[in-house]
């Protein structure tokens, strides 16, 4: 069930940046990200990974968890708006990989809020409230 989410992504290739869901409940999704050291990364600018960035690894946690959860198996989202955007780290220079939570804040009708944050071996790196809509079904 938890890999199937991933499956139903549109993201495909080197932009599916999420490697595997540890856990996931109604409430909210843990993920793995895929190996970000790699200099071909796909967010990678001039050899840089900015913090910044990595919010897009808390869209597609959000993403697999409404097509868990959320949105009866929808799988197409488009990031509507950010808000309260923190970035604790500039760059991401450690080769632990990332981990990604996305907690649920609202189930709305063709869509839904997230608080996502994204985490290194030395913490935090970024951290938002995204909303997400939703369109379509399953594939």
């Amino acid at each position: 069930m938890l890999a199937e989410a991933l499956e139903r992504m549109p993201h495909a290739g080197p932009m599916q940046l999420i490697e595997r869901i540890v856990s996931a409940d109604a409430s909210g999704i843990r993920c793995l990200a895929k190996d970000h050291s790699a200099p071909t990364y796909p967010l990678r600018l001039d050899g840089c990974l900015h913090g910044g960035c990595l919010v897009e690894l808390g869209a597609q946690a959000a993403a697999a968890h409404t097509s868990l959860f959320a949105s009866a198996g929808a799988h197409t989202g488009l990031v509507l708006a950010l808000s309260n955007l923190e970035i604790a780290r500039d760059r991401v220079d450690t080769p632990e990989r990332l981990t990604v939570l996305a907690a649920l804040l609202q189930a709305l009708g063709g869509g839904a809020s997230y608080r996502v944050e994204v985490f290194s071996g030395a913490g935090l790196v970024v951290a938002s409230d995204l909303l997400l809509g939703i369109r379509g079904g399953p594939a």
